[in-house]
């Protein structure tokens, strides 16, 4: 008997239709309002039991200060759920490697300074932490990927030269993009490649903004810039000794125009670049927005994945504002937009 699969373009379909009933459930502003005007934090993780996480929860209170591992225990649901609608597609193992790589700075750093560190160790992965732990104390890479294996032989060799285990990150997220970069490219699927593309300039931006600030050579930004992206390198290295301005009107007609004026000018004045990373993650989520309604394609699985992502960067920071009693007025300036 012939088996016939689904086309491309429906194969899908299913999942859709399920994440059209799920993404309901995502918080709304009416709901992170609710949080941030709550009394205490363990009113606030009260909000987020009732909306699904950590549905048996019993001492909400004694919980509040624990939101990390409720935090974690959604990822992992969120993940399990696109595998399951996907059939197990490889697609999402994209967006599990950046789990990966942190993971092998935990153990590498947990290695180097001769402290064990498991509380960091992430779960929502596509290589089990205990595994990877495993290969990296034996020096056993057969299993790793050519990027993964090359970036953590250069953080052995450095830091055995140079003692300095901020070295160890730089490496790592220069492997990691040319790792996800390949892979999307290997996948052909041009939301995928073009977010990948987003991401590599709105990095770019920001290691641009922190090593001008830092007052460091144009040779250690040149070999910190991530690979894959939209904006040209050399604008980057050709601005490095020119005043803030000069980029900014660089960027004017580009899609990033917008982010950078407001973004770069707050950093001007203050020095910090919270507010261009607010928008940095404001302008993933409209780009993610644009497929939501996608009847076709695995396009709105990816988007969901977004959202629920930035969802929980925003309850991470109502839940660090709460137990700190940072002002609502704050946590509302640093909160990302909603996908709903």
């Amino acid at each position: 008997m012939e088996v016939k699969h689904l086309p491309v373009e429906t194969q899908f379909a299913y999942g859709i239709g399920r994440i059209r009933v799920i993404e309901k459930r995502l918080l709304d502003k009416g709901k992170f309002d609710r949080m941030i005007d709550s009394k205490t934090p363990g009113e606030a993780l009260k909000i987020l039991v009732e909306a699904g996480y950590d549905e048996s929860a019993t001492d909400i209170t004694a919980k509040a200060h624990e939101y990390e591992k409720l935090l974690r225990e959604e990822q992992k649901k969120l993940y399990r759920l696109l595998r399951e609608l996907t059939d197990e597609s490889k697609v999402f193992d994209i967006f599990l490697l950046n789990n990966d790589y942190h993971n092998i700075k935990v153990i590498l750093k947990s290695e180097f300074l001769g402290m064990e560190d498991n509380t960091n160790l992430l779960e929502s992965v596509s290589i089990p932490a205990t595994n990877l732990k495993m290969m990296i104390r034996e020096r056993d890479f057969e299993q790793l990927s050519f990027y993964m294996k090359e970036a953590i032989e250069e953080c052995i060799d450095t830091f055995n030269r140079t003692r300095d285990p901020q070295q160890i990150d730089l490496i790592l997220d220069r492997a990691y993009f040319k790792h996800v970069v390949e892979l999307a490219n290997n996948l052909e699927i041009s939301f995928i490649k073009e977010l990948l593309k987003i991401t590599v300039d709105l990095t770019n931006i920001k290691t641009f903004l922190r090593l001008k600030k830092l007052n460091m050579p144009v040779g250690f930004l040149q070999k910190n810039l991530m690979p894959g992206g939209k904006i040209d390198n050399n604008i980057f290295i050709r601005n490095m000794d020119l005043p803030l301005e000069s980029f900014v009107e660089t960027m004017k007609g580009s899609a990033y125009e917008n982010i950078c004026k407001k973004g770069i000018d707050s950093f001007i004045n203050t020095g910090s670049i919270a507010v261009f990373e607010k928008l940095a993650d404001d302008y993933l989520i409209a780009f993610a927005k644009k497929v939501k309604y996608k009847t076709f394609g695995i396009e709105p699985l990816i988007g969901y994945l977004l959202a629920k992502e930035n969802e929980l960067k925003n309850v991470r920071i109502v839940m660090v504002g709460k137990i700190n009693n940072i002002s609502a007025d704050i946590i509302r300036e640093r909160l990302r937009e909603t996908y709903v």
